[in-house]
């Protein structure tokens, strides 16, 4: 009965990676192994950066939605890439300093993550490339996602969401989104995970309701709804949960995410 879905899509903070940040790589490995034994093609669909994604997977992945949608490789081949426009760039960033004062603020660009110079003692080991900026005209390549974070300030996620529906509400040509972990990922209008994992499917000759995706938090919401199995983690967001068709039995630090894949493909 399961035979009709053709890929997995699924998110990695928070649903394949536990709380610190690790997960099985042998038995992942296994089950891709095993999913392509049934024609099933494995995706990562991730707000992080293709940067970040290529560099964690290395050859284990080479599909992926990245940037919540706005880089999408199919076979280690980029078929989408949706940038912002400078001009908007340089309007988030002043308008930024009306927030709450971030711990990290960040910038997707298409070899790197560029830092403002004032966050340079912070780290940052989820970015394996990166640089430091003092102007915005020093950033002489495309910027896929601004992100903003309140990792230590641990601002409520009711707080952090709002303060995503002004930044929607303020800039029109902007997709504000809670990303996790205290986060808000800032992309350019109609860029969502929804949207980039349909671009994958369609170049790749299937349908949308051939997917199965799992995710944990807001930025899924558009994936999940939008495919033919979307399941929330146990331990995601209450936004997602209701907008999933399914829960997983177990959260994020019990495996969740591959017990499901598992039960779901008899694998």
């Amino acid at each position: 009965m399961l035979m009709h879905y053709r890929y997995v899509a699924v998110d990695i903070d928070g649903t394949l990676l536990d709380d610190h940040d690790r997960y099985d790589q042998v038995r992942l490995a296994k089950d891709i192994c095993a999913l392509r034994r049934q024609n099933v093609t494995f995706l990562i669909a991730s707000g992080n950066s293709l940067d970040a994604l290529q560099t964690q997977f290395g050859k284990l992945v080479n599909n992926f939605v990245a940037e919540n949608g706005g880089r999408v490789v199919v076979a280690e081949h980029e078929i989408r890439g949706v940038a912002h426009r400078p001009e908007t760039l340089a309007k988030l960033l002043d308008y930024i300093h009306c927030l709450p004062q971030p711990d990290l603020l960040s910038l997707s660009a298409a070899s790197q993550t560029m830092i403002p110079q004032k966050f340079a003692s912070v780290p940052v080991p989820y970015y394996p490339h990166h640089a430091y900026f003092k102007r915005l005209v020093e950033i002489r390549e495309p910027v896929y996602n601004v992100n903003v974070n309140w990792y230590q300030r641990q601002l409520p996620l009711d707080q952090i969401q709002q303060i995503a529906r002004t930044i929607n509400w303020t800039f029109p040509e902007v997709n504000a989104t809670y990303s996790g972990t205290y986060g808000i990922d800032i992309l350019p209008h109609g860029v969502n995970k929804a949207r980039g994992l349909r671009k994958f499917v369609q170049y790749t000759g299937g349908s949308m309701d051939q997917v199965v995706a799992v995710g944990d938090t807001s930025n899924d919401v558009e994936m999940v709804s939008a495919v033919g199995l979307g399941l929330a983690m146990r331990n995601a967001t209450p936004d997602l949960q209701s907008a999933a068709a399914a829960v997983t039995i177990a959260d994020n630090n019990h495996a969740g995410l591959l017990r499901a894949i598992e039960a779901l493909f008899s694998l």
